[in-house]
């Protein structure tokens, strides 16, 4: 080789290792990150701040915590409609389409204020909310996926992509909660309502316009995910996690509601911070099989809940009521993500 003539240089790829953030901004950029967070937000509020102004508006926690399982039910419901989009007509269009119906129907909670209507229009117009979610986190993953494709060291670039979407997903469950309901309790839920609409209308349409435009289509997998036996266990999990999530929100709420309202979002935000913290640490029970962490993560989330049920009724300041009700939130919360993170490890197996 000639050792005057130019030598062919290797590109190096930026270290994941010593820097993972500042790789993720530089491959998907700061307002991308910050747009897809923001998005995230109303997902968040929504379940305190609708029971919270539904209480205000019928007068009966009954008939919020009905609003809050409607908007769940609609949840449920439009989640593998929104995926079937995406995977359809692409990650961009899907977003600008679906936040249309979500902008109405919260623009038809807050005109409920000023109009009086049937609980029935109530529920329905928090069906159509909980059907309209946008699915950011999933987008946004399937982004990174699709961003770091082609680089050699894909599988580590996209571990490290998922680490942050995990802190993003359980810091949005922590700020929204206490956004929305102390907004809803400390001012008025017309005003939390129309910030979560503001954030809903500028956060994914903002994300949408700095999503890579895809068209991809993926094969059908629904005969797969119709199989009873993988689906049942998963199911019943999932709805049982479901069933706690809106029984502390209602319970919580309801204990509140004559002593410190004010405080409702930030009590509840224990429960993102216990499932935040145990999500982090779920790997260290690697020791024991999947079954008994589900058996055993169960059992403690019923303990857990006992410990609410004792804080609901203990009588003294609203500062001790609220710090005891916040300590049987962060017991909850601990319990929750062993318990998911298992479960869905389980049915993967």
């Amino acid at each position: 080789m000639n050792p005057s003539e130019p030598q062919p240089t290797v590109p190096t790829a930026p270290s994941t290792a010593t820097r993972p953030l500042a790789l993720l901004v530089e491959t998907a950029g700061a307002p991308w990150m910050l747009l897809a967070f923001l998005a995230r937000l109303p997902v968040a509020m929504l379940p305190l701040t609708v029971l919270v102004s539904g209480q205000v508006l019928t007068g009966s926690f009954a008939a919020a915590g009905l609003l809050v399982g409607a908007l769940s039910l609609g949840g449920v419901i439009g989640a593998p409609l929104v995926g079937a989009l995406a995977d359809r007509i692409g990650h961009r269009r899907t977003l600008v389409v679906i936040t249309v119906p979500g902008a109405l129907g919260i623009l038809g909670l807050i005109s409920l204020f000023f109009w009086t209507a049937p609980l029935g229009v109530a529920l329905a117009l928090a069906a159509i909310v909980g059907a309209s979610n946008a699915q950011v986190g999933p987008l946004a993953r399937a982004a990174w996926s699709t961003r770091f494709a082609r680089h050699a060291d894909a599988r580590h670039r996209v571990e490290v992509a998922m680490g942050y979407e995990t802190v993003a997903d359980e810091v949005s469950y922590v700020a929204g909660p206490v956004l929305g309901a102390t907004l809803a309790a400390v001012v008025s839920p017309v005003v939390a309502l129309s910030v979560t609409l503001v954030l809903l209308v500028c956060g994914q349409l903002g994300f949408a316009l700095l999503n890579p435009s895809d068209h991809t289509r993926v094969a059908p997998i629904g005969r797969r995910l119709t199989r009873p036996g993988l689906l049942a266990p998963w199911i019943a999990v999932a709805a049982s996690v479901g069933l706690v999530f809106g029984s502390v929100q209602a319970s919580v709420t309801a204990s509140l509601a004559e002593t410190a309202p004010g405080f409702t979002g930030v009590v509840y935000a224990f429960v993102g911070i216990g499932s935040a913290t145990s999500g982090m640490l779920t790997h260290k029970l690697a020791r024991w099989s999947l079954p008994d962490r589900v058996i055993g993560a169960g059992i403690l989330l019923a303990l857990a809940g006992g410990l609410l049920v004792a804080a609901s009724l203990l009588t003294g300041g609203p500062l001790l009521h609220a710090g005891a009700l916040a300590l049987a939130c962060l017991a909850v919360g601990l319990c929750v993500a062993p318990l998911l993170v298992s479960s869905y490890a389980a049915h993967r197996e």
